[in-house]
């Protein structure tokens, strides 16, 4: 009976939030959002975005590698609870419960050889190229949907990028977050370059919560807090830390 009342009055406090079972977090690699630092422990953007929230509200995340496509699988079933880096669809929106507002924001890139980039500079003239992308993932319109073009799917950023540089597609698509972090390496920014085409949108970036979660009660604890340090700058500051 003590008990149930300690917990009644801390139901909207941190250490009431402890003890539930950590949510189940999917991702996968994307640096600089999520990385595998020293020892093999993840690190990277949104690894100190859900470390922010956990501080904030007590919850726990356990965080789960997968491919992205099976991860979002995962999130439709009510097998995961959370994902982060996750751009917004009229698909995904059907099992997803996007928390507002978004915590970051990308640009699409198409990316290739340099000689090849310099000479594309409309959308029409991706027509006939091979072009690597991650499955499931959301880009840009009309890309996303255009059927006229040879599009090679992969699981994995790492599989795409190997696959441009072994030639085995012409170009690849990507964010140029993510993207442009990797050739910070001298050697990766001589053989890839972004195309003189800039499609012209931004990605936002969210967290969202799974609409098949047994979580979903957390909800208003998680985007209070998320609003809560977006309006302090906190993520503006963690993100100049990975330019």
């Amino acid at each position: 009976m003590l008990r149930a009342l300690v917990l009644l009055l801390f139901s909207g406090c941190a250490w009431a939030q402890q003890v539930g079972e950590p949510l189940r977090v999917v991702t996968d690699y994307w640096p600089p959002f999520r990385m595998q630092g020293s020892g093999g422990k993840l690190e990277g953007l949104d690894i100190d975005l859900l470390d922010e929230l956990q501080r904030r509200t007590g919850l726990r995340f356990e965080v789960r590698l997968l491919p992205w496509a099976r991860a979002l699988e995962e999130m439709r079933l009510g097998q995961a609870d959370l994902m982060t880096g996750l751009a917004r669809t009229a698909e995904r929106e059907q099992f997803i419960d996007y928390l507002e507002p978004a915590y970051h924001a990308c640009a699409p890139r198409l990316y290739g050889a340099p000689e090849r980039a310099a000479a594309i500079r409309q959308y029409a003239e991706l027509d006939g190229l091979r072009i690597g992308y991650v499955l499931r993932s959301a880009y840009f319109e009309p890309f996303d949907s255009d059927t006229s073009l040879i599009k090679i799917g992969v699981k994995n950023e790492e599989q795409l990028l190997q696959m441009q540089l072994r030639g085995r597609v012409e170009l690849m698509i990507g964010t140029d977050c993510q993207v442009d972090f990797q050739l910070r390496d001298p050697a990766l920014a001589s053989q890839l370059t972004k195309l003189a085409y800039q499609p012209p949108v931004q990605t936002r970036l969210y967290v969202g919560l799974s609409r098949a979660s047994a979580r979903k009660a957390e909800r208003q604890v998680l985007a209070r807090a998320l609003q809560q340090l977006l309006q302090e700058g906190r993520m503006a500051s963690v993100a100049r830390r990975y330019r």
